[in-house]
Parts: structure tokens; sequence; C-alpha cells
């Protein structure tokens, strides 16, 4: 057998045996390849402080493909450098525990973000939107600072630059914020970057977080309220079909907004929503089916005799086929929302949507399944029904509900005839 590495030929020609054995390096007191029966080869530093025998593990050579773990030349560079230390009565184990130290204390809350970026936030299906808020609302003042300095002054920093012009906090944009925070740091500790939380007890909503109308939901007479007002907005008739849509429909804004006219089979009466994607923020892993009722078909027709056929989106922006933003939707209904209404959001149509229908008595799994949502605990695991006819059923009822409110505020024309008629 060989005694001695002299070439990297040696290294590729030493074969595993019974037992795992090692060969020291011709060049480099210390250096050896450890070859054990299984085949893996494992660089190593053995040196002795006083009576102590210690042993340092350095990495892996990989017979088939070298560069992919460490070569001889990288061996013998490292190597030479627990030598070095040696020879200057510094233990090898201890420098290398400085420099980790060193290396660790040097690493920057951008450094962790990165990390949770590549190992985790770029396999979810909405990461691209995490990604642009950190370089937007928290990059700007944390990410320099060093994990090992991290504080809580460092994190109020980013939830007090978070108010609007009038000086409120912006309840919304801090939660978000917060959860981002705190996923990195979480993150930074698992992967050993960081030692402790700087704010461990610290809740969105200490800072301003959280949100007042998360649970709001329009009742029936707010409805009624809703559509006596919408031909009186002051806004595209195009908008005033898209805020009927969302109520119609119970999809996210998002989907609805990015909605294409590809996807859409009125004659079947069956909108494609597509998985979630870069271009898709639908928020689901799978494509899906999503019924049309007479109700929403009629929006559509309506739409499409006011949007140019070159256009991809269903819903784009005035003058451009570009996905307007929910932000705009969110000023449109503020703008335009009658006295006698307290505010909503876009997303509260939603809720409206499996709210009422609900009360309205109709199936819980239907609705659930209408809405996009994973059906509970077992039921999700076993029933594979797409219960598409049953989706059906309730856009049906729920569109007709709508019309029927939209018609009690409706004075026929016979009765104000009538009624000027009369003395």
């Amino acid at each position: 057998m060989t005694k001695r590495i002299s070439s990297n030929a040696t290294l590729q020609a030493l074969k595993p045996q019974d037992k795992e054995f090692v060969i020291a390096d011709r060049k480099i007191e210390g250096l050896n390849i450890r070859v054990r029966p299984t085949g893996t080869m494992t660089w190593i530093f053995r040196f002795q402080i006083g009576k102590k025998h210690q042993k340092i593990s350095m990495g892996r050579y990989i017979r088939t493909n070298p560069e992919r773990g460490m070569t001889l030349e990288q061996a013998r560079k490292e190597a030479g450098r627990y030598r070095s230390w040696l020879e200057n009565n510094k233990n090898p184990k201890d420098e290398l525990a400085r420099e980790k130290r060193a290396q660790e204390e040097a690493k920057t809350f951008d450094d962790a973000f990165n990390s949770f970026d590549s190992n985790r936030l770029s396999k979810q299906l909405r990461g691209d939107q995490s990604r642009t808020i950190y370089l937007r609302d928290i990059k700007p003042f944390i990410g320099g600072v060093k994990l090992a300095e991290l504080s809580i002054i460092d994190l109020n920093k980013v939830f007090d630059a978070k108010v609007d012009k009038d000086g409120n906090r912006m309840a919304g944009a801090i939660g978000v914020c917060h959860k981002i925070i705190n996923q990195v740091i979480n993150h930074a500790m698992a992967m050993n970057m960081l030692d402790s939380h700087p704010a461990p007890k610290q809740k969105a909503k200490d800072v301003g977080g959280g949100s007042k109308v998360t649970k709001r939901n329009l009742t029936f007479p707010e409805l009624k309220l809703l559509l006596a007002s919408l031909d009186d907005w002051r806004t595209d008739p195009s908008n005033i079909r898209l805020v009927r849509f969302l109520l119609g429909c119970g999809q996210r804004i998002s989907a609805v907004l990015e909605m294409r006219w590809s996807e859409l089979d009125l004659d079947n009466r069956v909108w494609l929503l597509p998985a979630s994607s870069e271009e898709r923020h639908t928020k689901s892993p799978d494509s899906r089916k999503v019924p049309l009722s007479d109700y929403l078909i009629e929006l559509l027709r309506e739409q499409r005799k006011s949007i140019p056929n070159k256009r991809k989106l269903v819903w784009p922006q005035m003058s451009s086929d570009k996905t307007q933003e929910p932000a705009a939707i969110r000023s449109l209904i503020k703008r335009n929302l009658p006295e006698d209404l307290e505010r909503f959001s876009p997303h509260d149509l939603r809720r409206t949507f499996i709210s009422r229908c609900s009360e309205m008595g109709l199936s819980i799994v239907a609705i659930e399944k209408a809405v996009g949502h994973q059906l509970p605990a077992m039921l999700r695991v076993y029933n594979h029904h797409d219960y598409f006819d049953e989706q059906l059923s309730v856009m049906q009822s729920w569109g007709s509900k709508l019309d029927e409110l939209a018609m009690v505020n409706v004075v026929p024309l016979s009765s104000k005839k009538a009624a000027l008629a009369s003395p």
C-alpha cells in the first residue's frame, strides 16, 4: 500500500478496504487522508499539544469529482496554516474557533435575509412579495446592522417609519414587516448565525401592527346600500363591473386583477384559475376550475365589449394592458363609499361572500371549495371530489341573491308615473 500522498494520482489510486485506514501527506506534516470501507475519503490534520494528541476534520476528497470537495492543493494550503500556528505555539483548534466567532460577529441582518431567501423564501409561492417588502421597508434600516449587535431599538426603527401622511401608524404594513423580520431572525438562530432573539416577546400589536378590519363583512342591508350606490360612483363603468365581479365570485383580488381572457370558457361556464407563480399570485400550488354563474357571465360579456380584443387582461388599467394594483381598488372604494356604509376593503368582499352564502344555508363544503380553501383535517387527505356542480350551485344562488338585492332598490317606471299623477 502507498505510504505517503505525493500527488493527485496517488489519491485516485487509493481503494477502500475492509477496515478504515489513514495515509499521510508527503509534503505537509500532520496532513492525512482517511479512507473508510464505504469509500468516503476525508482530510484530517493530526497534531500534538504537550502530551495531548488532537485532530481536525477538514473536508472530503471526492474521487469522482475532486473540485466538488477539498482538493489536494486546498488541503495542503489549509494544513499549512495549521502548521504555522503550531510553530508559533498556537492551538489550531483555538484559532479556528476564533476565526469562526469573528466571521459570525461580522454577519449582518442582510446576510441572514439572503440565507433565508436562498433556503426558504425562494421556495414559497409568493416569496417575491416578501422580498420586495424587505428591500423597500426593512433593509434600509437594519440591513447593515451586525447580527451580534441587533437590538430591539434597531427593529423599532423599521416599525416607527411606517406611518401615513398624517403620522398615523400603518397597521398592515407594520404587521407584514414584523412577520418578515421574525422569519429571518428565527432562520438565523436555526443556522447558528444568531444566539438569541433581540425581542422575543414583542408582538406585532405591541408596535402598532394588526388590522381593525380583519373581520369586516357586509350584511344584507349593507349590500343593498352598496349595490344601490354603484351606478353613481365617479369612475369608469369597467371598475364598477369589477367591484360587482369581486362581490359575486368570492375570489382573491390579486387573482381577479390578473385574470386573462384566455383562462375563460364562457360557454362551459368555467374560469381556469392557474397555479400561483411569479406572474399569477393565486396563492395556490395547483390550478383549479372556478364555476361562473349567470351573474358573473353577464358581467364578463359586458366587459368584453368594452375592452379591445388585443388586450390579454380582463380588468386592465384604463390606458394600458397592465395589471391594476389592489391599492388602486381600495382607494376607489374609499373615494366612492356611501356615507352610511362602514369602510371595507376588497378582501372584505371575499369574506362577505363566504359569510352571507353560509347565512343562506348553502353547503359550507361547496362554499369553501368555491373560494379555493383547503378542506379541513382528513377530508383534505381522503376527499378528492372537485364539487364543481355543487360550487356552481352556490355561485348561482349567490348571483341570484345579488340580483334580488339590486332589484329591491329599483322603483318600476309605472309606479313613478302613478305617483306623479296622483293629487
